[in-house]
């Protein structure tokens, strides 16, 4: 679907730059007094720039809409570490109050 979208806009558009790269409109011809001799005046549709920039942007365009989607991955904060002490029943004492403990160590989250 992508692609056939790319195509058709890619169309559309050529269809649409060739025609303003040709059009030329006059709108006088006259003598233009003081010296300078004749003059054509008018305007001169897009001139050599619309075509270009126009197919420049829409190549660009298909070129930026083709590209893979890279998802960066999520970034998953963890929570702290629960805050424990030692405590040493033996002794009724925590950690550094008392170096060794003769049993097991007990954490107690504060």
């Amino acid at each position: 679907m992508k692609a056939h979208f790319a195509a058709v806009l890619t169309a559309a558009a050529l269809a649409l730059a060739i025609p303003a790269q040709a059009q030329t409109v006059v709108t006088h011809i006259g003598y233009r007094a003081g010296g300078g001799g004749w003059h054509h005046g008018g305007h001169h549709g897009y001139g050599r720039w619309g075509a270009p920039l126009l197919g420049a942007a829409v190549i660009g365009g298909l070129v930026y809409a083709n590209r893979p989607q890279v998802y960066a991955d999520p970034v998953y904060i963890n929570a702290p570490p629960p805050r424990v002490a030692y405590f040493c029943s033996a002794y009724q004492q925590y950690y550094p109050n008392v170096a060794t403990c003769p049993v097991p160590w007990q954490m107690v989250s504060y």
